[in-house]
C-alpha cells in the first residue's frame, strides 16, 4: 500500500555472506572511528552522546546492548552539499524471539540458534543537534540534514563457520538532495557498495 510517511521512498534489502564474525561486524558498525573503513563517502562520524557501551551488555541502565547518538557527514559524488545524518544507533545480541520475526515458517523458533547481533539506526531532522547550530565544513560547503526512516543490520552466525556472518541489511533513507526518481538506483548502489567494502576489509 502506498500510504503513510515515507511510503514513496524505496526500501532496499540485501543479504550476503561476509567472512567476519557477527561480533566483529557489530562492533565495527558501532565504532565511529572506523566508519571510513566501509563507507568511502563518509567525511567522518562523531559520537554526540553515548548512553551505554558494549554490544554484549545485558541488563544495563538502558537495557541490553550499546546505544548512542552520532553525527555522520557524507559527500556523495555529483552532490554539491554535504549530507548530514544525526542518528540514534543501537546494537545488541539477537534474542530467541527475534528469529520468529525474521521467518514466516511455522516452527518452534525457540529451538533455533540465534547467535548474532542486530544493529538499528534512526536519523531524524531538526532537534538539538541541528546543523544550523554547528559550523559549516572547512571549505564552506553547506550541510543538508537527511533522514534514515529505518536502518537495520541483522548479523547472524553461520552454523559451523565461526568467522562467517549472514548479513541482512534493510535501509529506508530520505535525502532532499536526491530526486525520488533516482532514489532507488542510489539506494541499490549504496547497499552494494556497503557489502563490497565490508568484504574487502583487510
Amino acid at each position: 500500500l502506498n500510504e503513510g510517511y515515507g511510503a514513496d521512498i524505496p526500501i532496499i534489502k540485501t543479504t550476503s555472506i561476509v567472512h567476519r564474525s557477527p561480533k566483529f561486524l557489530a562492533e565495527l558498525l558501532m565504532d565511529s572511528e572506523k566508519v571510513k573503513v566501509y563507507n568511502k563517502m563518509s567525511l567522518g562520524r562523531t559520537d554526540e552522546m553515548v548512553f551505554q557501551k558494549g554490544v554484549d551488555t545485558v541488563g544495563g541502565r538502558f537495557g541490553d546492548g550499546e546505544t548512542k547518538v552520532v553525527r555522520n557527514l557524507t559527500k556523495p559524488p555529483m552532490v554539491n552539499s554535504i549530507l548530514e545524518f544525526v542518528t540514534c544507533m543501537h546494537a545488541r545480541q539477537l534474542r530467541p524471539d527475534d528469529t520468529s520475526l525474521l521467518s514466516n515458517n511455522n516452527i518452534n523458533h525457540n529451538r533455533i540458534p540465534t547467535e548474532g547481533y542486530i544493529v538499528v539506526s534512526r536519523a531524524v531532522t531538526g532537534g538539538k543537534w541541528n546543523a544550523g547550530e554547528t559550523n559549516n565544513h572547512h571549505n564552506g560547503e553547506k550541510f543538508v540534514r537527511n533522514e534514515i526512516l529505518l536502518g537495520v543490520n541483522i548479523l547472524k552466525a553461520v552454523p559451523g563457520e565461526p568467522n562467517k556472518t549472514e548479513l541482512t541489511s534493510v535501509t529506508h533513507v530520505y535525502s532532499p538532495m536526491i530526486p525520488l526518481m533516482l532514489a532507488k538506483n542510489a539506494g541499490v548502489k549504496g547497499a552494494v557498495d556497503f557489502v563490497r567494502d565490508i568484504r574487502a576489509l583487510p
